[in-house]
């Protein structure tokens, strides 16, 4: 079960933001177990600061699909509910994705945000479709490639160590787009940019993007942009949670109104379930599996420093888990079409 006492803080996420009341004083304590030096970071250096601290650690705590993104569990009601685990969960968000872009085999997929290679690789063995996918990641990089290999899927997709803006934008066009939970990365100033390129890199006739990501609420955006927190400064440097407006106002102005909103669909509520179960298996394989790892990797690193990044980590999964159990953060996947996107008519009555 997730933590009260942080359920109590996210609940007052306003009034501690900017670090003046009782309650922000014991959260800054908190905050206090991992205090670094922030140097000035680029697209690059914020997405290699998370994701390249060790395929193993995240291995530790994710699913074997390696998916790192809020998955769909099935309703309480639904029969096969209890026999539901994490992995079946995200495969079905991944396949909720692919039918939501209605992705068929002779799609070429641009995939902004590689992970560890799950969209891909599930896009493909579903529909043989092809998938250019993009990280800034070189240690997701490596994992992907490794598990596409092993997948027999090298000839259908190709993974490329590149920001999305440094794709060509002349003759290179894309059936589909898919990004899920990387939108968090873009920054506000930069969404209209960011859909531009997906409006420039879409084919015209029949394009269909999906865009899945976590947002802030529109009633507490505003206190949030203006402050600071715990995950943004320790966990993800540089993020920045769009509310589901802003994602459909920067793709209306990014693409000239020609990303038309098709549907919209809130998965927070399962996030809380998933981050629970990502804390305890860190907790679980905190000595066994991520220990080992990050001392070869940071051979200089102190008992004392171990225990403050276990602390943070945790910190991190608490928070999260309490933030979508209450409904202060949200999950919204997004599907974006082009006018006379005919394939998001299937199985309507005509």
């Amino acid at each position: 079960m997730s933590n009260p006492w942080v359920q109590i803080m996210v609940y007052n996420r306003n009034d501690t933001a900017d670090m003046r009341t009782p309650l922000s004083y014991l959260t800054s304590s908190m905050v206090g177990w991992a205090r670094a030096s922030n140097k000035p970071l680029t697209s690059l250096s914020n997405v290699q600061a998370h994701y390249d601290l060790s395929n193993d650690m995240f291995a530790a705590f994710l699913s074997p699909d390696m998916t790192y993104s809020c998955p769909k569990w099935l309703p309480a009601d639904d029969a096969e509910s209890k026999s539901d685990n994490l992995e079946k969960a995200q495969i079905r968000k991944l396949q909720e994705i692919i039918q939501q872009a209605r992705i068929k085999e002779t799609d070429h997929v641009l995939e902004i945000g590689t992970g560890w290679g799950s969209f891909a690789i599930e896009a493909v063995r579903s529909t043989g479709c092809r998938v250019t996918s993009l990280t800034l990641s070189i240690e997701q990089k490596e994992e992907a490639e490794a598990r596409i290999s092993a997948a027999g899927y090298e000839k259908n997709i190709t993974v490329l160590l590149k920001d999305y803006r440094e794709l060509p934008k002349q003759g290179l066009l894309f059936d589909k787009v898919v990004s899920i939970e990387m939108l968090e990365h873009v920054g506000k100033a930069h969404l209209p940019g960011y859909f531009a390129t997906v409006n420039e890199l879409l084919k015209k006739e029949g394009g269909i993007a999906v865009f899945q990501s976590s947002t802030m609420p529109e009633t507490r955006y505003t206190s949030y942009d203006k402050g600071n927190d715990f995950i943004r400064q320790y966990i993800f440097p540089g993020a920045h949670l769009p509310t589901a407006t802003q994602m459909v106002e920067a793709a209306h102005q990014g693409s000239g109104g020609s990303l038309i909103p098709d549907r919209l669909i809130n998965l927070g509520g399962h996030y809380s379930r998933c981050l629970r179960g990502w804390r305890e298996n860190f907790a679980d394989n905190f000595e066994s599996h991520i220990v080992p790892g990050l001392m070869e990797r940071n051979g200089g690193i102190t008992k004392s420093d171990m225990e403050i990044f276990r602390k943070k980590w945790m910190f991190y999964f608490y928070f999260c888990e309490a933030g979508f159990k209450t409904k202060t953060l949200g999950v919204t996947m997004i599907t974006f079409v082009r006018e006379g996107s005919v394939d998001t008519l299937e199985g309507l009555v005509q």
